[in-house]
């Protein structure tokens, strides 16, 4: 292989490389945004969970969540096992179909009895994110 062409070898591999990376990159930056808020309103719950605010918790359950569980229920649930941390260092996954906005966001919750992992099944409801599916 002669010389040139070795160049212009390395060159398109560069180049395909650059793009590569830039397409992952860019596929990771649109996920992270994508779950922004929804990861920002789950550690909401989460926090109202952890300072024994079950209250501010429950206003930020969907209304099939709060179906599901009425407030006397969910204090009561929540009061058997309250958290005491959580992380959310992955950011989670986002999807839009006919205009319903859903993530799931996947979470390591501390509890006085150990760590457990938990993904928060979140909704776009009235312009807000909130926690659906099994809360806790």
């Amino acid at each position: 292989m002669s010389r040139t062409a070795k160049t212009i070898l390395l060159i398109v591999i560069g180049v395909v490389v650059v793009c590569c990376g830039g397409g992952i990159a860019g596929f990771f930056f649109l996920v992270n945004s994508s779950t922004k808020a929804p990861k920002a309103a789950a550690g909401d719950f989460l926090t109202s969970l952890e300072a024994g605010n079950t209250q501010a918790a429950y206003k930020l359950l969907c209304g099939q969540a709060q179906k599901n569980y009425g407030p006397e229920t969910f204090d009561a649930y929540v009061k058997k096992n309250q958290p005491t941390a959580h992380d959310m260092s992955f950011g989670g996954s986002y999807s839009n179909t006919n205009g319903t906005e859903t993530a799931s966001i996947s979470a390591t919750v501390t509890y006085k009895s150990g760590k457990s992992s938990h993904t928060f099944e979140m909704r776009k409801e009235g312009g807000a994110w909130k926690v659906c599916g099994d809360p806790y």
